[in-house]
């Protein structure tokens, strides 16, 4: 039988079989889809690879190149943000139970009520759901998660315009699974600075601070994140993420209260 050659799309070798002898990957990378994110959700849990200080050396110094690469094929050499999610959420529950700091994973997500003894007004309607948003947007593992899927929609039209090109000479815009793994690995980012940060929240009155300069710093980092990523101009950038983050908002608001509608709380609403 015939042999087919295939040029890897990680390093370039040309090779006969399912895996590149220079570097391992398989022969059939696909674009990413929903079914090869479910398997890589589930692998995180029992597996993983060697390149973990590689993908953090370039999430923190060519982020949207490196995404771009990830996109095009080259998956060999980088981390999963999946699995590099989970591990680094791992890696802060374990330090927040070590200092004792009240900021853990779940902050008192099971508070979360969508029932109420009272008829509230309007306002106080709006001000209950406005609280659950700021809950659930600042919980480090439902928040990144939530806010990921919301975002991946959100960008995807907001960059609608902007392709990047494919291995077969495609010059194609992002998928919404793929949007996905690009904000995930935002909150990947995210993750590693509220690690760094936590122990200064032992500092009293250092909260507010600390949040301030988070925001700032995941804030410019998507900035850079997708200048790169599309090759696009700073303003262009500024721009479009703005767009994007405020669509997130919007749907995420818009989501929550239609889950409290549904639970009927604004069955009681007062005029």
């Amino acid at each position: 039988m015939d042999r087919v050659t295939t040029t890897c799309l990680n390093c370039g070798n040309a090779f006969e079989g399912e895996y590149c002898p220079h570097c391992g990957q398989k022969a059939n990378t696909k674009r990413l889809r929903l079914t090869e994110t479910v398997n890589n959700f589930v692998g995180s849990f029992v597996g993983g690879d060697n390149k973990f200080l590689c993908t953090c050396r370039d999430l923190f110094i060519r982020p949207g190149h490196m995404i771009r690469e990830y996109m095009q094929g080259k998956r060999i050499g980088y981390y999963n943000p999946l699995q590099l999610f989970v591990f680094l959420l791992t890696a802060y529950a374990i330090l927040s139970y070590v200092l004792n700091v009240s900021d853990t994973i779940f902050d008192d997500m099971t508070t979360i009520n969508f029932e109420t003894d009272t008829q509230p007004t309007k306002y106080e309607y709006l001000d209950f759901v406005l609280k659950n948003i700021t809950k659930i947007s600042s919980n480090k593992l439902y928040g990144n998660i939530v806010l990921s899927s919301f975002a991946a929609l959100s960008f995807q039209w907001a960059f609608r315009k902007y392709r990047i090109a494919r291995p077969d000479g495609q010059q194609l815009p992002l998928n919404l699974t793929e949007q996905f793994y690009t904000q995930m690995y935002h909150s990947c980012i995210g993750m590693f600075l509220s690690i760094v940060m936590l122990p200064l929240c032992l500092i009293k009155g250092f909260d507010g601070f600390l949040t301030t300069v988070y925001y700032i710093i995941t804030t410019i980092y998507i900035i850079v994140l997708y200048r790169q990523l599309y090759n696009i101009q700073w303003w262009k950038s500024v721009l479009l993420n703005c767009v994007g983050m405020i669509l997130t908002m919007l749907i995420f608001f818009i989501v929550l209260m239609l889950v409290a509608v549904t639970a009927g709380v604004a069955e009681g609403v007062k005029g």
